[in-house]
């Protein structure tokens, strides 16, 4: 979660640097100013990542990855029929184990339990059929759902804005800091970008038009975006 802009402010000036470079020139210094800036955009998302699983079990090792692989062909299927391009369905996972049987005492059998599981990964670009994957999905042979992700398909757009408010940020941060030292703001010389990743809200995008699927109740809720960009001036 982002830091309140209250405390941004009040830990800001410790982070402050006024300081002087080895001169380029005999008789010559130069004094600089570094600040931190920092921005952020909200954003609701284009794109949700669904993680789904078919887990079976059986007493003979064949007939278990059968019925598997049958309920797994049924999930891709129900995923396609929803308009999915096929490169946007993967296979992520695929394992069999076994388990020990045991006898009413506890004690180990020669009979074996075989558990087949097999991952789906799905990447949804129109969220709101999120609710008719996971019903149709979930009726047609998964059986599990490990993963839900909301993002964008192109997050270096939407952090644009949030990296222009940082500049802005650090710009005012800067010339208040020049003036109260009796000194002028000169160029920036460097700027160093540190870039958060998103952070799900709370609150659904959009209100009572959110986005949903006729299946599963879903809500995209929104993403916020956050830039660090620390900057150094020259000072006049």
């Amino acid at each position: 979660m982002l830091t309140p802009r209250w405390r941004v402010v009040a830990l800001l000036p410790l982070a402050l640097v006024l300081g002087a470079c080895a001169a380029v020139n005999p008789g010559h210094t130069e004094r600089t100013i570094s600040v931190t800036g920092e921005g952020s955009i909200v954003v609701p998302p284009d794109t949700v990542v669904v993680t789904l699983g078919v887990q079976t079990r059986g007493p003979q090792v064949g007939p278990t990855v059968a019925n598997n692989n049958r309920a797994a062909e049924q999930v891709v299927q129900a995923v396609t029929d929803l308009g999915v391009a096929p490169e946007d369905v993967q296979t992520t996972y695929f394992s069999i184990s076994i388990q020990p049987r045991y006898d009413q005492f506890g004690n180990p059998t020669e009979e074996l339990t075989y558990w087949v599981d097999n991952t789906i990964t799905v990447t949804l670009r129109d969220i709101a059929l999120l609710g008719d994957l996971l019903g149709d999905t979930l009726a047609r042979g998964a059986n599990s759902v490990q993963g839900i992700s909301y993002t964008l398909s192109d997050p270096a757009a939407a952090l644009e804005p949030a990296r222009q408010e940082a500049l802005n940020d650090a710009q005012s941060q800067a010339v208040q800091l020049a003036s109260a030292s009796g000194m002028s703001l000169g160029p920036i010389l460097t700027v160093t970008e540190s870039s958060g990743g998103a952070v799900q809200g709370l609150q659904a995008y959009g209100g009572a038009e959110a986005p949903a699927g006729g299946g599963v109740p879903t809500t995209p809720g929104t993403l916020e975006y956050s830039v660090q960009l620390f900057v150094t001036y020259e000072l006049r």
